[in-house]
């Protein structure tokens, strides 16, 4: 148990005058107890307390598993199938007088279950998504460190990748080497988009099922975790030959990255950066073609905040990873991305953690 983050945790929901969390089995529960268990249709999760309760809530299939994760630091109320899990939520909600409260929900809080307690319980449910983040989203000092870590074994896939792309190479085989090198460094979490020819039009392209060709263009975007903090980055390489209209698009891109990094300071308005990127894409009307926000924050997941948008008003703080990552994306046609992972550390400078080549590539034919 992260008795410290469960301690920020019941101060933010006091703040938010929220009486409880529930954290179903998720990344976050992992991050919160270090239990890492399957979700299946049974509701089960951990409760915390504004006043600083915690207790477990889960089907007999899943006690001693918790029971011996947490090494019985936590109270758990389960149910046999045969009862339902009515037994096990009546009593905790009892024990700790929750019926009728305001109680958060994590992102993986299942809606059938959820309102069926409602329902029983006059309890009302909340998104507490916010909270979970705003938990962790200033990174200490070790955690930045894993971060870097983290960012330098996916820097060592990128040349020996451009080695092997070439025509008659599958986005498969691509992706199997990126996987190898990671895990052969201790990355786990791997998470991996190669995507070819039209299909980099698509920014979270999910299949590895066709052949590169001459004159393609790809986007590679990769990254994995050590220690638990993940890394993240994009790459935008050509194979065989460019076309001008490409060579003039991948500049475009790679400045709008660049104007939006060298902005990145302790202080500074996020929303700013998010603008600043797309006026650079719009010297050629472009902007429009970036149908995603600028950036995300990283850290014990890939996607969490800070993220960096024009609807998050507010500034850049000392601890804070995240992504900038402007892309073209011309569909049918191809699309580009160029991803840095960035934090303001320690000391309250910007640092960009990734060093990959990002010169326009034109790999061998």
């Amino acid at each position: 148990m992260r008795k410290d983050y469960i301690k920020r945790l019941t101060e933010l929901m006091r703040e938010n005058k929220l009486d409880a969390m529930l954290i179903s089995p998720s990344e976050e529960l992992l991050f919160f107890t270090g239990l890492d268990l399957m979700l299946c249709e049974r509701m089960q999760g951990l409760f915390v307390t504004a006043g600083g309760d915690c207790f477990y809530v889960c089907n007999d299939i899943y006690a001693g598993e918790v029971d011996e994760g947490v090494q019985g630091q936590l109270p758990i109320f389960s149910w046999h199938d045969n009862e339902g899990m009515f037994k096990a939520v009546d009593a905790a909600f009892a024990k700790y007088h929750l019926n009728g409260k305001t109680i958060a929900v994590n992102t993986a809080g299942q809606v059938c279950n959820i309102l069926d307690i409602a329902e029983r319980t006059g309890a009302r449910f909340v998104n507490g998504r916010p909270l979970l983040e705003e938990v962790r989203i200033r990174k200490s000092h070790e955690e930045l460190d894993n971060m870097r870590k983290s960012a330098a074994v996916a820097d060592s896939v990128f040349e020996p990748v451009c080695r092997l792309i070439r025509p008659g190479v599958t986005e498969a085989q691509v992706r199997d080497l990126m996987v190898d090198i990671m895990t052969r460094a201790g990355g786990s979490n791997l998470d991996v988009i190669v995507a070819s020819g039209p299909n980099s039009s698509y920014p979270h392209y999910s299949r590895y099922d066709r052949t590169i060709a001459e004159g393609d263009c790809i986007v590679l975007d990769w990254g994995c975790a050590i220690n638990g903090l993940m890394s993240d980055m994009s790459r935008t390489v050509f194979v065989g030959s460019i076309t001008r209209e490409m060579a003039e698009i991948y500049e475009l891109v790679n400045r709008s990255q660049l104007t939006a990094q060298n902005a990145v300071k302790e202080g500074a308005w996020i929303p700013d950066l998010d603008r600043i990127a797309r006026e650079v894409l719009d010297e050629k009307h472009l902007a429009h073609t970036l149908i995603n926000r600028l950036g995300h924050g990283i850290g014990y997941s890939v996607h969490e905040g800070p993220y960096i948008s024009q609807l998050n008003k507010r500034k850049l703080e000392r601890g804070m990873c995240f992504s900038i990552e402007p892309g073209v994306y011309l569909p049918g046609r191809f699309g580009m991305r160029v991803e840095n992972i960035m934090c303001v550390n320690e000391e309250g400078q910007p640092e960009v953690l990734n060093k990959s080549d990002r010169s326009l590539r034109v790999l061998p034919g």
